[in-house]
């Protein structure tokens, strides 16, 4: 008698929490765009400032002259060199970032103008319900209001949690990679100490270059598993410590590219995103422990509202 309706507003109602989810979704990428706008700002009046420093050095400048005349003119160059290399990598990874959030800032609010019927919509059903059960049992309203809403609360929750679930796996598999290429800057790095030549610094080089695009696709997929724990851990048990969940490129753009050849910014970083890892795991092995409880409720209280509609 209510099995299709009560199906019907079961999946709108995950609908519901769903635009709720993406809202905050909005509005946390928005804050974070602005943020990182602003840092990219800053960073390009940085770099401009390095490349006139270059320019002046290669010229015809005053400073160029003196410190020719000086002998220390070589010197002062690859300085300079180095510190306009690292405000370009600090640039380029803050602008990859701008326009990830750009990207995920557009396909949110797709999926939002898709929803915006949804509340009219679960009203108009949530009236169809309350009158088929005051028309065929009246004595049953209560009764099967609680347990319809019970049944939309956990299969939104449900939903949820197989979403952070899939999120963290996607952050797993992009922190192991990063892993892996600090992994092999170190190795490289390390030969390199040893006197490797010429062709070891490339091949380390080119290998930190790998980890640092390991690392910004690991801090994207950061995020994501952020924002999915947040409406988890707003419905669950589960008590989720994210503080410093974000840190881990910050330090690694800060560092290891400042001190291009430095052995122990590489060993730093790979072991933060070691840390990372970790807590990433530790926090899926709690979802699945959840998502396992709100399975077994679903379970059951579907069980005792079939019965009550069945036997009505």
């Amino acid at each position: 008698m209510f099995q299709e309706i009560n199906e019907r507003l079961a999946a709108k109602k995950v609908e519901l929490r769903q635009k709720l989810h993406r809202e905050h979704n909005s509005k946390k990428l928005r804050e974070q765009h602005e943020q990182e706008v602003v840092k990219l700002q800053t960073l390009h009046k940085k770099l401009q400032s390095e490349q006139q420093d270059v320019d002046k050095l290669m010229g015809m400048s005053f400073g160029a002259f003196f410190y020719s005349l000086i002998g220390k003119k070589d010197e002062k160059l690859s300085k300079e060199k180095e510190e306009l290399l690292q405000a370009k990598i600090k640039y380029e990874a803050v602008l990859a970032t701008v326009k990830d959030l750009e990207e995920e800032m557009a396909t949110t609010k797709e999926q939002l103008s898709r929803m915006s019927d949804v509340e009219s919509e679960y009203a108009d059903l949530l009236l169809q319900k309350e009158r088929l059960i005051q028309a065929k049992r009246p004595d049953l309203v209560r009764v099967l209001r609680e347990y319809s809403e019970q049944q939309s609360q956990l299969e939104a929750s449900q939903k949820e949690l197989d979403e952070a679930l899939e999120a963290g796996r996607a952050t797993i598999q992009h922190l192991d990679k990063a892993i892996d290429k600090l992994k092999s800057a170190s190795s490289w790095g390390a030969w390199d100490m040893l006197g490797g030549g010429a062709v070891s610094t490339y091949i380390k080089h080119s290998r930190i270059n790998e980890a640092r695009d390991a690392v910004h696709e690991a801090q994207k997929s950061l995020r994501r598993f952020e924002r999915e724990l947040y409406d988890v851990q707003r419905e669950s048990r589960i008590q989720i410590d994210i503080g410093e969940m974000l840190t881990f490129a910050d330090f690694f753009f800060d560092n290891i590219v400042t001190d291009w050849i430095v052995q122990d910014r590489i060993s730093t970083s790979l072991q933060q995103a070691k840390d990372k890892m970790e807590k990433v795991i530790k926090l899926q092995d709690e979802l699945l422990v959840e998502r396992k409880v709100v399975e077994t409720e679903l379970g059951d209280i579907r069980h005792k509202s079939l019965n009550l509609i069945e036997y009505a």
